[in-house]
């Protein structure tokens, strides 16, 4: 059975550039006719949320939902919001503008936190301060000053005409092949989608495949390479499991048959939880790390095979013996123990890095003062972006409107390109 993970299908690009055009013309009406623009997205978010309390009403009258109170009563709330946002259209402005100012406000305190940990571990920070204060700012003035959300319409036209560069150059690239210098854009503008909608992409794709299994268990679960002629030179693996945090993701990529993972693996440098603490790189072989991932977490993994040139080639690992020979040999206490260098018997030693030593022989290094990847942030420097500092000699570039990569974002770029075909991504495989 074949299973699509969620992308957009690119199978007729010319409908792509139509979307393109479409939200480029919002984004300029966004940005220099605020009045009718709001006048429109007024409209339709009323029009919506009344269709959504008609259709469970509707549902109770038809007997079609066995959760008839519950269906009623957000059918009721629902319409009777929808008739409220009618009849007093403000409401729709000044809720976006205060929920886009204080995720704002919340991003720039993450990209906050992030400078001074880098600052903190000798590494370049003044660019992600100034970055962080630009959301801070931002973020006050339009959830506490901008009334008439004229800040929020000029930053969503903003971003809107950016997003519609990005389909529109995919599409173009799909329609010209070989036009080398349509390439060349499309690697230099990539506008991620908002990072609060991609962060949950992981979990949404954990629950539509447990609900594919329980509809069709005897089915294989297996996305088939789209071209044999071409070899995998990178491997890009996306793990989720059941959980909030679990479920939003891990990044990890495999060169040459030996799996490079980053994070926050030395339990005992722990602090708010996991939220920060020392960094570490692992090295483990390829078949052990996805069988430790399913059988041991209960993961479930999707893998996209990249095919890169030469050059790309030659550019990621160069850029990985760099990042090795700014790191210095770890061990977990569990190869401590194994090695005599601490007393008791490796099976007493379970916490996160022994486990995975014990179970793929994986090596350990820290990062040394002026790296920054010497400390862990989960919202900052963590896995996505150690891969992405390599992926980004891979031909793949990830321009981000935001301070933050989330693994969702990998996730939902990463099969756009798989599903359009023609692509450096060559395969899609999940791993459950």
């Amino acid at each position: 059975m074949r299973y699509s993970v969620l992308s957009l299908k690119n199978s007729a690009p010319v409908i792509w550039i139509a979307i393109s055009i479409a939200l480029f013309i919002s984004g300029i009406l966004l940005m220099f006719n605020l009045k009718f623009a709001w006048l429109a997205i007024e409209i339709v978010v009323a029009s919506l949320i009344s269709a959504v309390g008609a259709m469970y009403l509707v549902s109770t009258l038809l007997k079609t939902t066995e959760h008839k109170l519950k269906h009623l009563l957000i059918g009721l709330l629902s319409l009777f919001g929808g008739i409220a946002l009618f009849a007093v259209p403000q409401i729709v402005k000044g809720t976006f503008s205060l929920t886009a100012g204080l995720l704002g406000i919340m991003i720039g305190i993450f990209v906050l936190l992030n400078s001074i940990k880098l600052k903190i571990d000798g590494a370049a920070w003044f660019s992600t301060l100034i970055t962080s204060l630009t959301y801070i700012v931002l973020g006050v003035e339009m959830a506490f000053f901008a009334r008439q959300g004229r800040l929020f319409g000029l930053l969503l036209g903003i971003y809107l005409i950016l997003f519609s560069f990005n389909i529109f150059i995919d599409a173009l690239t799909s329609l010209m092949k070989s036009n080398e210098g349509v390439q060349k854009v499309k690697k230099r503008v990539r506008i991620s989608m908002p990072v609060v909608i991609a962060a949950f992409l992981p979990i949404r794709l954990l629950k539509e495949i447990n609900k594919l299994v329980e509809e069709e268990p005897d089915s294989p679960l297996l996305l088939n390479n789209k071209s044999k002629k071409q070899t995998e030179d990178l491997v890009i693996f996306i793990h989720t499991r059941e959980g909030l945090v679990t479920g939003m993701g891990h990044v990890d990529i495999s060169i040459d048959g030996t799996v490079y993972s980053y994070g926050n693996y030395d339990d005992s440098t722990w602090k708010f939880g996991g939220f920060f603490a020392d960094g570490v790189l692992v090295e483990m072989n390829n078949k052990a790390h996805i069988k430790q991932a399913l059988n041991v977490e209960k993961k479930i993994l999707i893998a996209y095979g990249l095919s890169l040139t030469s050059e790309h080639k030659k550019a990621v690992k160069n850029k990985l013996v760099k990042l090795q020979k700014d790191t210095m040999p770890w061990e977990p206490i569990a190869e401590q123990c194994e090695k005599g260098e601490i007393e008791g018997k490796l099976k007493d030693y379970n916490d996160v890095s022994s486990q995975l030593y014990k179970d793929t022989g994986a090596r350990f290094y820290k990062f040394k003062h002026g790296n920054p990847f010497k400390t862990y942030y989960a919202m900052g420097t963590n896995c996505v972006k150690l891969a992405d500092t390599l992926i980004g000699n891979s031909g793949i570039d990830l321009l981000r409107a935001n301070g933050i990569i989330t693994p969702g974002t990998y996730l939902d770029y990463l099969d756009r390109l798989y599903e359009r075909g023609d692509s450096i991504v060559i395969s899609r495989t999940l791993y459950k």
